[in-house]
């Protein structure tokens, strides 16, 4: 076609030429200038057009994918002990008077602080001093401590735990009404009424809205007082699958904090197994796991609809005086929520191992890389307390027996080689 058209125009140009110069004499009725003019017209008129047909239709360019990303960080169980309340009330000074928990978040705060959002899961309920603070079996923390987590640079705190009635309903009810005066803080996990919980939970963030769930598996066999309109999200599958489909078409992604496991076990049970699988099928996009005080793996589950879950089964401790070396080995996962041209996706998952060491007599509680960490430090982790017997590579190896090398930075897959 284009041999043809070309060939065409050619032939019209020439003819037209001719006649202008039939003569062998220029004509200002056929000068040049008239007859392109005329060529062109008579281009117009006919629809003959000196391009190839296949490039009628002017190509689009590219539309550019629109992208945005939320950088999300996860730890454990942050649990307080008498030990950690006497550890707070020695360091208060003017700026944090009566407990000063700060020095314990010194050296991670910033990492915290720098991702878009931070998730904690508050162990132990924070009702109030007419309480009594407590720790094991029945916990309660000073609101001091909630006050520097916000400052530490949470921004989400999980409170559906074992001990959240620890303190009765009402300490419960005290609990949520506490962190519901920090404007900073999303709270889940526990709900001051049916219609609170009905209410879904969705947090924007970078133009990337993310709706949040809470389970616990038990409250320790203390049940909630009849009188009480408090909710305590206990797992329950069927639940659960409705929560999902209530949210999942209000927010571009869903992630699911779960209480659940067993203590001191490596190894997820296959219930939990059962339920992260469940959570894929439904759409969720991370499962953040708590309870078992240890390391659980970090493995992604698919579904047959293409669903694709990040599950971390168990961030292990945070902060917990606890009486095994590997109580004391916890961390911070890492992901991205990334958005482009409307759907989501989880990138860049990463395990950080944290350390929260403690010295002679329980004092001196400080959260360490596990990377800043050393054999000198390890010697003295917890000896004199519960006869921990701790050396830097035992710890490194706790981690490298439970979180993939996928997940894992490279200091420790160095170690691991």
């Amino acid at each position: 076609m284009k041999k043809f058209l070309s060939l065409g125009l050619s032939a019209i140009i020439c003819i037209m030429a001719f006649s202008g110069c039939k003569n062998n004499t220029p004509s200002n009725e056929y000068s040049s200038l008239d007859n392109a003019e005329k060529v062109t017209e008579f281009i117009i008129e006919t629809g003959i057009s000196s391009s190839d047909d296949t490039n009628e239709v002017t190509e689009k360019e590219p539309v550019k994918e629109e992208s945005s990303k939320v950088s999300f960080l996860a730890v454990g169980d942050n649990i307080m002990y008498q030990c950690n309340f006497t550890d707070a009330r020695n360091r208060a000074n003017e700026e944090y008077p009566g407990y000063n928990f700060m020095p314990i978040y010194e050296d991670v705060m910033p990492a915290i602080r720098e991702a878009d959002l931070a998730y904690v899961n508050q162990e132990t309920v924070m009702a109030g001093e007419s309480y009594g603070y407590s720790d094991y079996p029945m916990f309660n923390s000073p609101q001091h401590l909630g006050d520097q987590l916000v400052e530490v640079g949470f921004d989400i705190v999980n409170i559906a735990t074992n001990h959240m009635l620890d303190k009765g309903a009402s300490g419960l009810e005290d609990t949520i009404d506490f962190w519901q005066t920090k404007e900073e803080i999303t709270l889940i996990g526990g709900y001051e009424n049916e219609e609170a919980y009905l209410e879904p939970c969705i947090i924007e963030k970078n133009g990337i809205s993310i709706a949040l769930l809470s389970y616990t598996y038990s409250t320790n066999g203390i049940p909630l007082s009849a009188s009480s309109e408090a909710v305590i999200p206990y797992i329950d599958y069927e639940r659960i699958q409705e929560d999902i489909r209530r949210v999942h078409d209000l927010a571009d992604a869903t992630v699911v904090s779960v209480h659940w496991g067993v203590e001191n076990s490596f190894t997820p049970t296959e219930e939990q197994k059962e339920l992260a699988q469940m959570m894929c099928d439904e759409g969720v996009d991370v499962i953040i796991g708590t309870h078992p005080h240890v390391l659980q793996p970090i493995e992604w589950f698919n579904s047959d609809n293409g669903n694709e879950t990040l599950c971390i089964y168990s961030l292990g401790n945070f902060v917990a005086s606890m009486v095994k070396a590997a109580n004391m080995v916890g961390g911070m996962a890492t992901f991205d929520i990334v958005k482009e041209n409307g759907k989501v996706h989880i990138e860049n998952a990463m395990f950080e191992p944290v350390i929260h060491h403690y010295g002679p007599g329980y004092y001196n509680s400080r959260l360490y890389y596990l990377s800043d960490y050393t054999n000198d430090l390890a010697v003295l982790l917890g000896r004199d307390c519960y006869g921990i017997r701790a050396t830097y590579d035992s710890l490194c190896k706790i981690v490298t027996d439970v979180i993939d090398k996928e997940f894992l930075p490279d200091f420790l897959k160095t170690e691991e080689e």
